[in-house]
């Protein structure tokens, strides 16, 4: 009975709270979502230092850029130099390798869904798929080079390359000198 009659006494209170503290908080919402002064209004529709320099970010954005050809070239040769460094140690590479520019090499961009580059692929289980694959040739040279990004957008280092050519005897090698 005690208990009953506490409860009628401090149901109307914590009532009396709830509705309070709802109230309380409505109003600082309130508060929060006023309009913007009439000064910032008029800034924001006058051409200022702040807006020309937000666009000319946007259009100095390497994303936003036309494709350059020239950045696309040079990653590849770079890779393709490299690449033959590494593997072939005769001194017709050597030459090779000097005269090697975007004049006298064949690229061309390769698809996964292409059937000879899955072909290729499973063949070479080492390489892994990517949005940014190229294959390069230049004479007796041929290279699978794969990117993070676009190369066309940036100056970078390839993530794989695989060289393909054919050696004077395959069980030939020549070791370089220490």
């Amino acid at each position: 009975m005690k208990t009953m009659e506490l409860l009628k006494k401090s149901l109307p209170i914590a009532l009396v709270l709830f509705v309070a503290t709802v109230s309380i908080s409505a109003q600082d919402t309130k508060s929060q979502s006023t309009p913007t002064d009439v000064s910032q209004e008029n800034h924001d529709a006058k051409e200022g230092q702040d807006k020309e320099l937000f666009e000319y970010y946007y259009k100095t954005r390497p994303e936003n850029l036309p494709p350059n050809k020239a950045k696309l070239e040079y990653n590849l040769i770079k890779t393709l130099k490299k690449e033959i460094m590494s593997r072939d140690y005769s001194k017709e590479s050597a030459e090779a390798i000097k005269k090697i520019d975007a004049t006298n090499i064949q690229y061309e961009r390769v698809y996964r869904e292409s059937k000879w580059l899955r072909g290729f692929m499973t063949q070479n289980t080492h390489l892994n798929y990517s949005e940014f694959m190229y294959i390069v040739k230049h004479d007796k040279y041929m290279c699978f080079v794969n990117f993070d990004v676009n190369p066309e957008t940036y100056l970078q280092q390839s993530r794989q390359s695989h060289l393909v050519f054919a050696a004077k005897d395959k069980f030939e090698i020549v070791i370089p000198k220490p």
